[in-house]
């Protein structure tokens, strides 16, 4: 993969997962207004997807190859934007 291309994807990755961290810390009124009401299985998934971004973001790159497919931009931004969809709609 390109330098440039490992670039974009790593700063995709961080600003995707700041900004799930913003906005659950933030505004978590946007997850759920009552503790009954929080879709944890939805929220796992985000949370999820927000650490394999932060672990891709910050350039760690695991010897192991399902770690290294597991904290890649290949899981992490489908299980934040599935989770994001299902929290939000």
């Amino acid at each position: 993969m390109p330098a440039l291309a490992r670039f974009l994807a790593r700063t995709i990755s961080i600003v995707a997962a700041a900004a799930v961290t913003v906005g659950v810390v933030v505004y978590p009124r946007a997850i759920a207004t009552e503790m009954a009401d929080v879709p944890h299985g939805w929220l796992v998934c985000l949370m999820l997807g927000m650490s394999a971004a932060y672990v891709h973001g910050f350039g760690f790159v695991p010897q192991n190859p399902v770690l290294k497919y597991w904290f890649s931009p290949w899981i992490a931004w489908p299980l934040m934007a599935l989770g994001t969809y299902q929290i939000l709609y």
